[in-house]
């Protein structure tokens, strides 16, 4: 199992792509991971019949073919890339937790058909409660944990709420994703990657964004993401709610 980090969102396209192919080749899944994501944005453009056209024809076992896509043909501004993989079939069903959503129809359940014919649900939560009695109840097998740190903020300027910049409490924060909830138990049990956008723009600067980001390595990670020599990652760095192997 493996941890993605960058800066924009759209990025995580590569990480599904290469992670579900590769799933799908040792036989691990019979379907791909459900999507779990927390980000202020819902980010749920759907592909435009141009951008269907694109997807078909990119050839997903070339890591270089699918990196330069999601660099250069996802949008700049982070809001294609869930629907993109669903089209795909590189992700499930889509559980999103977001702020984003002024009006009633933009929180309806949605279903969205692949180029396959699979139907994939779409579905938003306000609430962390809502979302987790929903989620430790459904059927899922394999899970995608998918969080951009904007999430975490509540006032964002740059999304046109408020004039600064203001943030979730850490104890809030930390009781969100312990890992002894109830829902972060469930994917975990479920968990076939890990992928953080660290979006500094969208969090208030460099500063907010590593100060979020380290929140979530206390919280799951010991003694620390990326600790020592890279040749010694997996020897020096564990899950904390894992033994170390």
């Amino acid at each position: 199992m493996e941890l993605a980090l960058f800066a924009e969102h759209r990025f995580a396209f590569f990480f599904w792509a290469k992670w579900t192919r590769k799933l799908f080749s040792q036989d691990r899944i019979g379907a791909p991971p459900a999507l779990v994501t927390l980000d202020w944005h819902q980010d749920l453009a759907w592909p435009t019949k141009s951008e269907k056209s694109w997807l078909r024809k990119l050839d997903l076992s070339s890591n270089q073919d699918v990196s330069l896509y999601s660099w250069g043909s996802l949008s700049p501004i982070n809001d294609t890339h869930i629907m993109a993989a669903a089209y795909l079939n590189l992700i499930g069903n889509i559980y999103v937790h977001c702020r984003q959503g002024d009006s009633d129809d933009r929180w309806e359940d949605k279903k969205f058909k692949d180029r396959y014919g699979n139907v994939h649900l779409v579905k938003k939560f306000k609430g962390y409660d809502a979302r987790e009695a929903y989620l430790i109840q459904a059927e899922e097998s394999n899970v995608y944990f998918d969080i951009d740190l904007d999430f975490f903020t509540i006032q964002n300027p740059l999304n046109g709420k408020g004039k600064n910049f203001t943030y979730l409490k850490n104890e809030i924060i930390k009781k969100m994703l312990r890992v002894n909830r109830p829902l972060i138990q469930w994917i975990f049990q479920r968990l076939c990657g890990f992928t953080i956008a660290t979006e500094p723009e969208h969090t208030g600067g460099l500063s907010r964004s590593n100060r979020l980001l380290e929140l979530i390595n206390k919280i799951y990670f010991s003694p620390s993401l990326f600790s020592n020599y890279i040749e010694q990652w997996k020897r020096s760095c564990h899950w904390k709610h894992l033994p170390c192997v």
